[in-house]
């Protein structure tokens, strides 16, 4: 798996317009999202502001995962009791669920997951979750539920969501995850991904939670705080889930979940789709060089970690040229290659 060591680049964008995100942009049952992650290792998933442009053309997909909502009605039978009961349970009549993994740790055997979730107008949010717990099928409700996004969701927006679920494990332990979610809608612009790009709002979502346990063979419980998670979510309309996320916890960034369509990328030749710009050496100090691959390219911008363009580069019919590094400050930059062929990325850090 490679390991990322550029940042994002942040450029200002003055031709784009704000979007307003609503119900009809999340998911509904039947709805299969593919993603592909990464590992976020020097990711700088940070920067945002009005009419930006965020460059992560760097990312490289390793593993796909793909999220298939399904019917409430499709699920396990016994997990709908809460689920699927508008005149009992309103606050947890989902609008569809989503199958997870199964996994264990030490005694506990957890298998058949199902997240639930509902969407409409007010908003979108995560009302529990059913599953078999060593043997024992549990439907467990989050009281209060998770507020994913309120809607409309636009700039500016900000709020607080607190939830809590407890999961009993017969005659072994409970557990109980208590948690608060800070949400900021702190950016919109553009978003370049390695294939695709698109008009978004970024979300900023700050997740603070306490566990707790309570043993029943000793009779005593006990309480540990998380690591703080960050969620840095860019939302584009009509894509269900977002396109690019990073999780950042404890001040470490960690992954990256992105939408990744190759099909999508507009290219000038056929040698295009395989070539990338390259740069060496990389780290570099006093010169670099590029190769460019063929295309009809215009422009070869250099921008440093604040989005600022630091210079433009010629480009002549020779694939390779120079780069003098004279006056630059140490840090990441990235070389930005845009024309008729398309556009790509590339990261240099200067020593």
């Amino acid at each position: 798996m490679r390991k990322l060591a550029a940042s994002s680049v942040l450029v200002p964008l003055f031709a784009s317009a704000q979007i307003v995100i609503g119900p009809g942009d999340m998911p509904s049952a039947g709805d299969t999202v593919r993603l592909w992650t990464t590992q976020a290792n020097g990711l700088d998933p940070v920067p945002t502001e009005a009419g930006f442009v965020w460059d992560f053309g760097m990312l490289t997909p390793d593993a796909e995962v793909a999220d298939t909502c399904v019917t409430v009605a499709s699920s396990p039978l016994l997990y709908q009791f809460y689920f699927n009961n508008g005149i009992l349970y309103p606050a947890h009549q989902a609008s569809y669920a989503v199958r997870g993994e199964a996994f264990s740790f030490q005694v506990l055997t957890v298998t058949d997951l199902y997240e639930y979730f509902k969407k409409d107008v007010l908003g979108f949010r995560n009302v529990g979750f059913g599953a078999n717990v060593n043997g024992v099928p549990t439907s467990t409700r989050r009281i209060p539920v998770d507020w994913i996004h309120r809607f409309p969701l636009e700039y500016g927006d900000m709020d607080t969501s607190y939830s809590e679920f407890t999961l009993n494990v017969p005659t072994l332990f409970s557990f109980t995850q208590q948690q608060t979610r800070y949400n900021e809608v702190d950016g919109w612009g553009t978003l370049y991904l390695p294939a695709d790009t698109f008009e978004v709002l970024r979300v900023k979502s700050t997740l603070d939670r306490i566990d707790s346990a309570y043993i029943e063979q000793f009779g005593q419980g006990f309480t540990f705080p998380e690591p703080q998670t960050i969620e840095y979510k860019w939302i584009a309309a009509g894509m269900d889930l977002p396109v690019l996320q990073i999780n950042v916890s404890g001040g470490q960034p960690t992954t990256a979940r992105f939408h990744y369509s190759p099909q999508d990328i507009s290219i000038g030749t056929a040698e295009a789709a395989t070539e990338r710009l390259r740069v060496w050496p990389n780290p570099a100090n006093g010169t670099a060089w590029m190769k460019v691959p063929p295309g009809a390219w215009q422009r070869l911008t250099v921008a440093d970690s604040g989005g600022r363009i630091v210079t433009d580069l010629p480009l002549s019919g020779n694939s390779a040229c120079s780069m003098d590094l004279t006056g630059l400050a140490p840090g990441a930059y990235a070389l930005v290659l845009s024309g008729a062929a398309g556009r790509q990325s590339a990261s240099l850090l200067v020593q």
